[in-house]
């Protein structure tokens, strides 16, 4: 019976595979020049493996760059995305190709001949990557494997089973203890050492005698990995946890620049103004705050108009990516944003913790969280989608005194819909027909909410193909949206394996490609951010994205 280190609590405990299966559900290739996979829910568990170019794959807050011969686990339940990270021009660049196989493992129950799920996560390795000793024979079998999956022969799909049931075997029977003479493994090692001693007096010598390697090779091969040396990587991690010490902090500055490493304050604030472009005495005075918002990643959409960064807020490279990129590292204290304030006890519990000065929560959380947060500190509550994001915004600015920046950005904001207005081209009445719709696992249904109304049919003057009494979240089959005669088509679609496997078939069939819009290269897909969140930025980017489809200007 074979016994594999595992990654469960007890590092020393070895699983069974006697009785054990695999089902492979989807196999996919994405590829590209720049490709660019956005974060997507897997349903089932993934395996992602890098097979041309050069590419990273973001799990949650870790960016791993992946290596040939290497195969990336993504658990049941999590998220990934996939990047490019070749920066040459297009005519230099190798093609960057992944593959993406979503199984399941299963297990036979005694005596009754059933098979049951069992947990993926528990028969890999802890560190979710298995290393296989032959890269070309690793991506041979994938694109084989691709290939055979999707033909219409029954027989080849069976062998691709058997196939991915022995590549199985291979992983797995390879892969043992934490394999600390693997060069990347040595990397991320040190990676994760300066995350965790950032504040400590690091070397050169030191980290590379964690990663096993000489200074000199260390240095050569760590910014050859990752595009940047281990001393900059360093300095970032440092005057990023400075921002965050500094909001919300009574510290002195001198003390945030020791609580980071920095002896010298002067130096400290050097680096720090070349980073950011401002003082950290300045940042501190202008940023110095403990209001917290609870509930929904979309508050944020609505205090950076304000130009107001909470002390604690929710945020996901996922669900928030947007925000996570460009207010993560100035927010110090992230509460759980996984499907939108998923776990509830876990962030009241850190909210608590931060004793913020005020709580600024989403519209229609249950009572018995708002007595919670009544409990930590006074609560604001967010009007509901029905008041219209204007007289939200006005509302949120009066409780921090922001008024007259609220003013001025919903100012702005008509001024950039006027003139985007004005360069749109007319067009005939059936062009300027739209129908949005959304797509969930095999079900196409009509999707629309206020601020996609407000812009699309009131800002821009498109008129609607079915009408707006058409219930939101209804059913559409494919003969509705024919005879629509949309002349514009904006469809979302769901990132999970499911949804997105069912939209690569759907694109193959007759039905789709003799759509007008489709043949006529008017329709669109769109992203869920921002069409999916309602608040100030969301719309301003709504505005400019569709300005771009509508325009002609979109690439």
């Amino acid at each position: 019976m074979l016994n594999l280190m595992s990654n469960s609590s007890d590092k020393n405990d070895p699983k069974e595979y006697g009785g054990l299966m695999a089902r492979l559900w989807n196999i996919d290739i994405v590829h590209g020049h720049s490709l660019s996979l956005d974060q997507q829910l897997t349903v089932q568990s993934a395996l992602v493996v890098p097979l041309s170019g050069e590419a990273s794959l973001q799990q949650v807050e870790q960016i791993t760059r992946m290596n040939k011969g290497c195969v990336y686990f993504c658990a049941a339940g999590s998220t990934f995305g996939i990047t490019s990270d070749d920066h040459r021009s297009v005519e230099e660049q190798e093609l960057t190709a992944v593959a993406i196989l979503h199984f399941g493992f299963y297990e036979g129950e005694l005596g009754c001949g059933r098979l049951h799920e069992v947990d993926d996560a528990a028969f890999t390795p802890y560190d979710g990557i298995f290393v296989v000793s032959s890269p070309d024979r690793l991506n041979l079998v994938c694109r084989t494997m691709h290939k055979e999956f999707h033909s219409k022969d029954p027989l080849k799909q069976w062998r691709v089973q058997i196939d991915f049931q022995e590549l199985l075997y291979t992983m797995v029977a390879g892969c043992g203890p934490y394999a600390k003479n693997d060069k990347r493994q040595a990397l991320e090692r040190v990676k994760e050492y300066i995350e965790e001693h950032y504040n400590e007096d690091l070397t050169i010598d030191e980290l590379a005698g964690l990663s096993e390697l000489s200074p000199k090779y260390f240095v050569e091969v760590y910014k050859k990995t990752y595009g940047h040396s281990a001393m900059d990587y360093l300095a970032n991690v440092r005057l990023n946890k400075a921002k965050q010490l500094m909001l919300g902090s009574d510290s002195l500055l001198r003390e945030v620049a020791h609580m980071v490493g920095y002896k010298d304050e002067f130096y400290f604030s050097r680096k720090f103004k070349k980073a950011f472009g401002i003082s950290p005495s300045v940042y501190m005075k202008t940023r110095k705050n403990k209001m917290a918002l609870y509930g929904s990643t979309t508050l944020l959409g609505y205090v950076m108009p304000l130009d107001f960064t909470p002390y604690a807020a929710p945020l996901h490279p996922k669900w928030s990516q947007h925000y996570y990129n460009v207010l993560g590292p100035d927010i110090p204290v992230h509460l759980d944003a996984y499907r939108q304030n998923h776990n509830k006890y876990a962030n009241l519990e850190k909210l608590a913790s931060a004793r913020p000065e005020l709580i600024v929560s989403a519209y229609g959380i249950e009572e018995w969280e708002k007595d919670q947060l009544r409990l930590i500190a006074p609560l604001y509550e967010m009007p509901g989608e029905h008041e219209g994001w204007q007289s939200n915004l006005l509302g949120l600015a009066e409780v921090l005194d922001k008024l007259p920046e609220a003013e001025q950005w919903i100012e702005g904001f008509h001024r950039k819909i006027s003139s985007y207005r004005e360069k749109l081209p007319p067009g005939r009445m059936g062009q300027r027909t739209l129908l949005t719709a959304r797509l969930h696992q095999d079900e196409l249904m009509s999707y629309s909410h206020p601020g996609m109304k407000e812009l699309l049919y009131d800002d821009f003057n498109f008129q609607p193909a079915l009408s707006l009494d058409f219930e939101n979240g209804r059913g559409l089959t494919m003969e509705q949206i024919k005879e629509s005669c949309a002349g514009h088509i904006l469809l979302l679609i769901r990132q999970d394996s499911e949804t997105l496997a069912h939209w690569r078939r759907l694109q193959a069939t007759p039905e789709w490609m003799t759509l007008p819009a489709v043949r006529e290269g008017s329709f669109h897909q769109l992203s869920s951010y921002p069409w999916r969140e309602y608040s100030p930025i969301a719309m301003e980017h709504m505005a400019e994205e569709a300005f771009r489809l509508f325009s002609g200007k979109c690439p």
